[in-house]
């Protein structure tokens, strides 16, 4: 009987974690103000962390990705929207600026396709 109010606790705390890893990644992260220009700092490490950044219509936004590894997939970002592909060194930090004139979501991703981001504009 022990065992299966274990195993409940154990299937509960679970659940519990997958939720909160599931809604923390499925909203965007919002911008940080600096100069009037909304930032962001996206890690490139696997995947784009934070992969959903939300920002505002009608203020510049910069973003700014920091490559750190090697793998040759991350090499570049895109952004097809804004006809926008950067370089991304790695260990280094590199700024991509927009300024979107319509609400929306927009993807970015790497050559491949395997790292994708959303940048959703409210």
């Amino acid at each position: 009987m022990q065992l299966i109010g274990v195993a409940l606790i154990l299937t509960v705390l679970l659940l519990a974690g997958l939720w909160f890893w599931y809604m923390k990644n499925r909203s965007g992260v919002m911008a940080r103000e600096v100069d009037n220009v909304q930032v962001f700092d996206i890690m490139v490490k696997g995947v784009y962390n934070p992969s959903v950044i939300e920002a505002k219509l009608g203020k510049p936004i910069k973003i700014n990705f920091n490559r750190q590894e090697s793998d040759s997939c991350s090499q570049f970002v895109n952004f097809p929207d804004f006809k926008i592909r950067k370089e991304l060194p790695e260990n280094q930090i590199v700024a991509v600026e927009l300024n979107p004139t319509k609400a929306g979501e927009f993807v970015f991703l790497c050559d491949m396709g395997m790292y994708q981001g959303k940048l959703i504009i409210k």
